[in-house]
């Protein structure tokens, strides 16, 4: 098997969990949902002295305070994950459409996805996640041609064995 079939092969599986990610948060009901950001925002602010010396109610009320920012923020950070992955297998098949590609092809599967969460107990779905995941992934293809281009200077500099 040949280089180039070895790298979409592990493309396509980074691309698929990708989206398997995606949808594995997607289909969880409101509550397990919640109980996500809460324990990741819990944790993160749990490395704070000051965090940890409020009392319990204060500690809840600046969690749920700051939910939604985190999640909307780990809206754009995971298709931006998922557009990074998407962007550099879309580049396998064209590099001159790659962007295009990738940015219908993530904006389709967030719309496919809040329709998803349309259904799921306690979910919504919104144009505004669309947006913001659409934008994430947007990001994460800039950041794979970044990576593309500076890979490509790298092997010009110092030769195919990169």
């Amino acid at each position: 098997m040949t280089k180039q079939k070895v790298l979409k092969i592990i493309l396509w599986i980074m691309v698929i969990f990708s989206a398997a990610l995606i949808f594995f948060f997607s289909a969880q009901d409101a509550t397990a949902s919640n109980d996500t950001s809460g324990g990741f925002v819990r944790a993160l602010f749990g490395l704070f002295p000051a965090f940890r010396n409020m009392t319990a109610a204060a500690q809840t009320e600046l969690v749920e305070s700051v939910m939604y920012v985190v999640r909307k923020c780990a809206h754009f950070c995971i298709y931006a994950f998922f557009g990074f992955w998407l962007m550099h297998l879309a580049r396998q098949y064209s590099r001159q459409r790659a962007i295009v590609v990738t940015v219908i092809t993530a904006m389709a599967y967030a719309a496919s996805d809040e329709l998803h969460q349309y259904f799921v107990p306690g979910r919504s779905c919104g144009i505004l996640d669309v947006c913001i995941d659409t934008a994430g992934a947007l990001v994460g293809a800039l950041v794979a041609m970044i990576f593309a281009f500076i890979w490509q200077k790298l092997r010009k500099l110092y030769g195919s064995t990169m």
